[in-house]
């Protein structure tokens, strides 16, 4: 202020007790302006050199994305308002309280704000390049940390502009602590249960997850601090929030399409009525399927020399005999291992065929295995082409699925009583 002084105490129309004042509010004028101009130029240069130097040596999508989020003019707000603590003192004085109070208010508020922009500017930055990768979600964290440097601004711009210590404002603000978490309820879930999701990795874009209680069985396609959205096999659009996925179960696929093997759990209900010992003639004929000459002979021996070593007479009630029904089980599981889509070579990936317990509908014959695909048609195709061959092998074993009646066969039932 002082080189304006002489100036302004020349001119005869400004009283003397005025000099003082207008040429502190010219300076203050020239201050801002000047402030203005210098953010300008610093930007520019920013944009044109240092945006250069950083394409050349960093990745092209790094360049775009800053320059995107403005992050060069941020860092160019910065580079001013540092000069402006540094020159602050050159043009404004302490001879006027008032304005001397309100520009150092003003300088200090320009300096969080541009500091923060930055800060905003570089998370924004940090989102476009990895909000959307599958390995690290980070949308969520950087949400939370943008209102944490939201919180923070606001905090120390309270602490500039009343003039006490930001402890005082937050004793202050800790009897309102009880409505804040009231309001921001779901915001303060969402952001805990966001830190878990990320940290655990529990999901990311791009995974298969099933939520029974929220109806969403598809892709994840965006992960927020508050939701997650996930688009459904019929192209619907569910969010799911966060706080969800942590306290109720869910199921998240990616473990399949990790492994490339997807597995098959189905049922044959087997009518008990037709389940019976083979007789020779059923053996014989069986013998000639290529997946079981060799099982056969070898069960046949094996329970002839059983039998014979135990002086067992031949009947169904004494030794060891073979039935349909296991005959059956055995076929169903070397047909699996035949078949070049089913993982049977992995002991990892568990191949059987078995009996569950015995329901009202029959006796429920499991087929457990998996395909060594995750594509949804091919692995769907595969699954039918299995139970097609074993739906129409039954009666060879002298089996048959169990079927409700249905209107057909209680009509055909009664023209058979006329």
């Amino acid at each position: 202020m002082h080189f304006v002084l002489p100036y302004i105490e020349q001119i005869p129309y400004i009283p003397a007790h005025y000099d003082v004042l207008v040429a502190q509010v010219i300076c203050a004028i020239f201050f801002v302006v000047g402030l203005y101009f210098l953010a300008r130029v610093a930007s520019w240069f920013c944009n044109q050199h240092l945006a250069r130097l950083t394409a050349k040596i960093h990745s092209r999508q790094c360049f775009e994305a800053l320059q995107t989020h403005h992050f060069f003019t941020a860092f160019a707000v910065v580079l001013a308002a540092l000069v402006a603590v540094n020159l602050y003192s050159v043009f404004i004085s302490d001879q006027i309280a008032w304005l001397s109070k309100v520009m150092g208010k003003t300088t200090g508020l320009f300096v969080m704000v541009s500091f923060a922009w930055l800060t905003i500017a570089f998370l924004n930055t940090i989102n476009h390049l990895y909000g959307r990768n599958p390995n690290v979600p980070v949308k969520g964290l950087v949400q939370a940390l943008k209102i944490v440097v939201f919180l923070v601004t606001i905090l120390f711009a309270l602490s500039l502009l009343l003039g006490h210590k930001p402890m005082y404002i937050i004793t202050g603000l800790s009897a309102l602590a009880a409505v804040f978490s009231l309001i921001f309820k779901d915001v303060i879930l969402g952001f805990v249960a966001s830190i878990q999701l990320t940290t655990n990795k529990m999901i990311k874009i791009g995974d298969w997850i099933t939520v029974d209680s929220a109806g969403a069985d598809g892709n994840i396609v965006d992960i927020s601090l508050l939701c997650v959205r996930v688009q459904n096999f019929d192209m619907t659009i569910v969010s799911v929030p966060n706080y969800d996925l942590v306290s109720k179960p869910f199921k998240n696929w990616s473990g399949m399409y990790a492994a490339r093997a997807r597995r098959v759990q189905r049922s044959i209900l087997i009518d008990v009525d037709t389940i019976k010992f083979l007789d020779k003639s059923m053996l014989a004929r069986l013998k000639k399927i290529e997946l079981l000459k060799e099982y056969l002979d070898q069960k046949e021996k094996e329970i002839t020399d059983f039998n014979a070593q135990h002086n067992l007479q031949e009947s169904v009630l004494n030794g060891r005999h073979l039935t349909n029904v296991g005959t059956f089980r055995k076929y169903a599981e070397l047909y699996l291992k035949s078949r070049p889509y089913v993982v049977s070579d992995d002991p990892a990936f568990t191949l059987m065929v078995r009996q569950l317990k015995q329901e009202a509908q029959g006796l429920p014959l499991e087929i457990y295995c998996f395909l060594n695909t995750t594509a949804w048609t091919q692995y769907e195709g595969y699954q039918s082409d299995i139970f097609d061959h074993l739906f129409s092998v039954l009666p060879e074993f002298g089996l048959y699925a169990y079927q409700q009646p249905s209107g057909q066969n209680i009509a055909r039932g009664l023209a058979a009583l006329k």
